[in-house]
């Protein structure tokens, strides 16, 4: 499968390290897949009272190339797409270098993560 960027067209709006959960955190009992579509929440939010936002994850190698589809490490780095442009500036606003969140399965949470560099986004005016 090509990657979001290919797909897309557009650059990753930013990057995140992430840590899956083991099933005894209450995290995934399958390892977790490239190109999974897990939904992003805001660390503070909650996932019912505040919503979920479509901002999915590609996990990306040391050499910070997309890796293949199949099984991903149960901790690295990821580029993060936000599939609804129209919410870039909402998200311009709440993300930052070392804003703290989590890939999501519906409410339940599988991952946490935290921003460490901004990429389109960086580009989108406040």
């Amino acid at each position: 499968m090509a990657s979001y960027s290919e797909r897309s067209g557009r650059a990753p709006s930013f990057e995140v390290e992430y840590r899956f959960l083991s099933a005894d955190e209450g995290g995934r009992t399958l390892p977790p897949h490239q190109h999974t579509r897990w939904d992003f929440l805001y660390e503070g939010d909650d996932a019912e009272r505040d919503g979920i936002w479509m901002i999915w994850p590609e996990f990306i190698s040391d050499d910070r190339q997309a890796l293949p589809d199949g099984v991903v490490p149960m901790e690295g780095r990821a580029l993060m797409f936000i599939v609804n442009l129209d919410n870039e500036r909402l998200h311009r606003e709440r993300i930052s270098v070392g804003t703290r969140g989590a890939f999501v399965e519906g409410p339940k949470r599988v991952a946490e993560c935290t921003v460490v560099a901004l990429h389109g986004l960086a580009r989108v005016v406040e």
